[in-house]
C-alpha cells in the first residue's frame, strides 16, 4: 500500500499530471410554496360612495299687487256708515278742515251717512274756500289749532283745550289784547307768568303752556293752550283784531 502511494505521488512530481475535476455539485435552495388559500389578502380602506344630488333652484314668488287707481281731485263722496271726518280725510289725503270749509261743515264730529260731501284738491282750491288775510280757527274736536293767511293754509297746532266742566266757548271773536307775560287766576289755580298771551273774548286766551305737556286733549279752564313755542310764533304773527274762529 506504502509502495502504491510513493509510485503516486512521484509520477505527479515527474509528469506533471493532474487528477481530472470533478465539479462541485450546485445545490439549489428548495422553495417552499404557499397554497393560495393561506396568501393573506392585503388590507384596503374603500372609498365612501358619493351620490350627487344636485342643488334644489328656489325660485322667488312674485305676487303682483296691482297699483290703486290714482284719486283725482276734487270729487264727490258719499258718507259711509262709520265715517268720520278724520277717516274721509285720511282716505282722500286731504286736511280735514279744508273737507269741512269746502262743506260748511260747522261741527267736524257730526256728518251724515248718506250725504255727498265735496272734497277738494289741496292744490287748486276754488276761490273764497280760506278766509281772506289772517285767520286762527280751533277745532275742538281735533284738540287742533289752524292758521290761515291770504287764502293759504300755513301752520296747524296741536292744542288743549278746556274740560267738559269748564268747556271754550265757540264762536268768531278777534283777539283784542296781547301781552308778553301775565298771571292767570281762577278755582283751584295761580299761574304767574304765563308767556305769550292773546284774550279774544272776556278772559278766554291763547297762551303758552308751562305747566303740562298733554296738548292734544283738553286740559284748560276754558283757554287754549299751546306749547310755549308756537305760542311765541302765533304772537307774532297775529296782530291785534285778528279773527279767532271756535268750532266743535
Amino acid at each position: 500500500m506504502k509502495k502504491a502511494t510513493a509510485l503516486i505521488l512521484l509520477c505527479i512530481l515527474l509528469t506533471g499530471c493532474n487528477f481530472p475535476h470533478v465539479p462541485t455539485p450546485t445545490v439549489s435552495p428548495t422553495l417552499t410554496s404557499i397554497p393560495a388559500s393561506l396568501t393573506p389578502l392585503p388590507t384596503s380602506t374603500p372609498y365612501p360612495t358619493a351620490t350627487f344630488v344636485p342643488s334644489k333652484t328656489i325660485s322667488p314668488t312674485i305676487t303682483y299687487t296691482p297699483s290703486p287707481t290714482p284719486l283725482v281731485l276734487p270729487t264727490e263722496y258719499v258718507i259711509q256708515p262709520g265715517d268720520t271726518l278724520e277717516k274721509i280725510s285720511t282716505q282722500f289725503g286731504v286736511s280735514m278742515i279744508l273737507i269741512a270749509l269746502a262743506n260748511h261743515i260747522e261741527n267736524t264730529n257730526l256728518i251724515i251717512a248718506g250725504e255727498n260731501i265735496y272734497i277738494p284738491d289741496p292744490n287748486h282750491l276754488p276761490e273764497g274756500l280760506l278766509p281772506k288775510g289772517k285767520k286762527i280757527l280751533v277745532v275742538l274736536s281735533q284738540q287742533k289749532l289752524f292758521v290761515f293767511e291770504n287764502e293759504k293754509l300755513v301752520k296747524e297746532f296741536l292744542v288743549s283745550t278746556g274740560l267738559p266742566a269748564t268747556p271754550t266757548v265757540i264762536g268768531k271773536f278777534q283777539i283784542y289784547t296781547k301781552l308778553e307775560k301775565t298771571r292767570m287766576t281762577g278755582d283751584g289755580y295761580d299761574l304767574p307768568n304765563v308767556p305769550w298771551t292773546m284774550y279774544f273774548y272776556q278772559d278766554y286766551g291763547l297762551h303758552g303752556t308751562y305747566w303740562h305737556n298733554n296738548f292734544g286733549h283738553p286740559m284748560s279752564h276754558g283757554c287754549v293752550n299751546l306749547k310755549t313755542e308756537d305760542a311765541k310764533w302765533l304772537y307774532d304773527w297775529a296782530p291785534i283784531g285778528t279773527e279767532v274762529e271756535v268750532i266743535p
